[in-house]
């Protein structure tokens, strides 16, 4: 009968296919004595009886065979979200040879609760309880499907009545085994479950130990990847809540959804790791961002929202993030990112799983072992894939990073004589510095110092005196203490640019103090040429200065000359001269401007 499956409950990779019908084929001989006792007890039909107000009891509906609709295909069984408990009349017979002890089993394990009642002669006569969130111990089989045993006489026929309600999605596929093929598919199914998550916990110990060893952040996303999707998993499968978290009750479904939101989250956080998405897919890694907000908010929906609403929330945050990371892998291979073709290949099989699992929840595809299992065995080549890649990316990234060591080593000498090279000229451009004036940019005393001896031995050679020129400005005080200190030092980077505008070529010109400069004249004529410098100096430093602010001041000069026309005197002389004639001249306005 359509409604009767005893095949294996978890699709394998292609390759393996022909070894487990292999091993099936071997394990169906061995136990054909036990097989070949007589026909197995079956379901003869089934209807169902939605229960939109949750009301209905079981003893209502006995004899209620009008209120039921015959269920004539899987299809019908695979209702989705539907927010309210479902009942379910089976008519079920035993084997045609003596008494025999059946098992009737509901295929999808996240039914959280499922009451089984047996109706005879009008009336219930035994009642059973099992499904999700039911303790273990309560549980009328410890399984970690819903599961009940019936004890059924030889060409017996019983009426069962079955509710379920479940927050999720339902699928209410039901099969009726004989108690050695119960155990025959629970211990295949058992078998498979177990190397599963003995894959995932074998991978993520690995990798957590690949971390501790390399410290690479890539391997702890992976390790904490696989191990929330192992335990998404597990308690998906019933696994978790028949062996290790049976008291956690209601909270049991929420466990569900906070354990794949979690690995969404992670596994959005290890693919941005992985491909490197902020070097190579600066936009995606800006999107997965935003994923990984969706993803957190569906972790908080997970204890938040209501068991119904945070699962639906589950299933869209499961397929946008395996859409978008597929969609960013493409592009990372595209543009030849280490690993991406292999990671390409393995979020193909997580998405396929993902998306069979979701759309089976949303009620869109039927309930099937394929539709039932199809996330293990997607996400199990997914570790797997993921895994090589991870390996081939670090030998990669191990590769490239020699090269480039390779490479540094190979251009160490010529960059140590780029390095050389731009030193020198640091260290001369240093050395022009320390000879310069740092506001004016003219001489200081030291360049002062160097220039002047060049220019000695230069007028020893050439016969020409020499002279110089001491300036200090008038009432420069007054300016700083007006308008401050940033507008004085703005007058002074003014006065030093008029004094460099009218000096000769080869005349220097030095700051020595706070409003005093210097002119070193060589290659004069005579006096009167330092006289008429002298004059092209005062007129041009006495022109009005203009102020960010439109107003015009004026700065007032004292120049002194100091002449050497025999060259006998060196510049500490020549300074002294000059310094005297200054302040000579100084005190002659000074006067001036007092006298009636």
């Amino acid at each position: 009968m359509i409604l009767r499956s005893s095949c294996p409950n978890i699709p394998l990779p292609c390759g393996l296919r022909p070894l487990l019908a292999a091993m099936v084929l071997l394990f169906s001989l061995a136990t054909g004595a036990m097989a070949s006792s007589g026909p197995p007890p079956t379901i003869q039909s089934v209807a169902m009886l939605a229960d939109p107000g949750g009301q209905l009891t079981a003893k209502e509906l006995v004899g209620r065979e009008d209120a039921f609709r015959p269920v004539e295909t899987r299809t019908d069984l695979s209702i989705g979200y539907t927010g309210h408990p479902v009942w379910l009349r089976l008519r079920v017979s035993g084997g045609a040879h003596g008494a025999s002890e059946a098992v009737l089993r509901f295929v999808y394990p996240l039914l959280e609760h499922v009451s089984l009642y047996r109706v005879q002669d009008g009336a219930i006569i035994e009642e059973w309880r099992s499904g999700l969130v039911v303790p273990p111990e309560r549980r009328a089989m410890a399984h970690r499907l819903p599961a009940f045993p019936l004890n059924l006489e030889a060409g017996e026929s019983a009426t069962l009545l079955a509710r379920v309600e479940s927050a999720g999605s339902m699928a209410l596929g039901v099969e009726l085994l004989s108690r050695e093929a119960f155990q025959i598919a629970n211990d295949r199914e058992m078998f498979w479950l177990s190397a599963y998550v003995g894959l995932l916990v074998a991978l993520g110990a690995y990798n957590l130990l690949l971390f501790v060893g390399l410290q690479e952040r890539v391997f702890l996303l992976y390790a904490l990847f696989v191990g929330s999707f192992c335990v998404a998993v597990i308690t998906a499968n019933g696994l978790g809540p028949l062996l290790l978290w049976g008291g956690l009750g209601e909270a049991t479904a929420r466990l569900v959804t906070l354990g794949f939101t979690l690995s969404a989250a992670l596994g959005t956080l290890f693919a941005r790791q992985f491909l490197n998405t902020r070097c190579y897919a600066p936009r995606w890694h800006r999107s997965l961002r935003w994923l990984l907000v969706a993803c957190l908010a569906g972790m908080f929906g997970a204890g938040l929202l209501p068991r119904r609403g945070a699962l639906q929330l589950m299933d869209m945050v499961g397929l946008v993030t395996c859409l978008s990371l597929l969609a960013c892998a493409i592009t990372c291979a595209y543009r030849r990112v280490p690993g991406a073709r292999l990671f390409v290949l393995a979020w193909a099989f997580l998405l396929v799983g993902a998306s069979i699992f979701a759309l089976r929840n949303l009620g869109i595809i039927p309930s099937n072992v394929f539709t039932l299992y199809g996330i293990q065995a997607g996400s199990a080549l997914e570790m797997l894939l993921l895994s090589f890649a991870l390996a081939a990316r670090f030998n990669t990234l191990k590769r490239q990073k020699e090269k480039a060591q390779a490479q540094l080593v190979a251009s160490l000498k010529t960059q140590e004589a780029i390095l050389e090279k731009r030193v020198a000229e640091r260290t001369a451009a240093l050395e022009v510095m320390a000879r310069q004036d740092t506001l004016t940019g003219l001489l200081n005393r030291t360049g002062l110092a160097d220039r002047a001896a060049a220019a000695w031995r230069r007028s020893e050679t050439s016969g020409s005196p020499l002279a110089v020129l001491m300036l200090d400005l008038d009432d420069f005080k007054p300016i700083n203490d007006r308008f401050g200190h940033a507008t004085g030092d703005s007058v002074i980077q003014v006065i030093a640019g008029r004094l460099r505008h009218q000096i000769r070529q080869h005349d220097h010109c030095a700051r020595i103090g706070g409003d005093e400069f210097l002119v070193l004249c060589e290659d004069l004529s005579g006096l009167e040429e330092a006289e008429a410098l002298k004059q092209r100096l005062e007129s041009a430093i006495r022109q009005p200065i203009r102020l960010s602010d439109d107003t015009a001041i004026r700065v007032g000069v004292s120049i002194g000359i100091g002449f050497d026309e025999s060259r006998t005197l060196d510049l500490d002389a020549l300074m002294q001269r000059a310094d005297a004639a200054m302040y000579a001249h100084k005190r002659h306005e000074q006067k001036r401007s007092t006298s009636p």
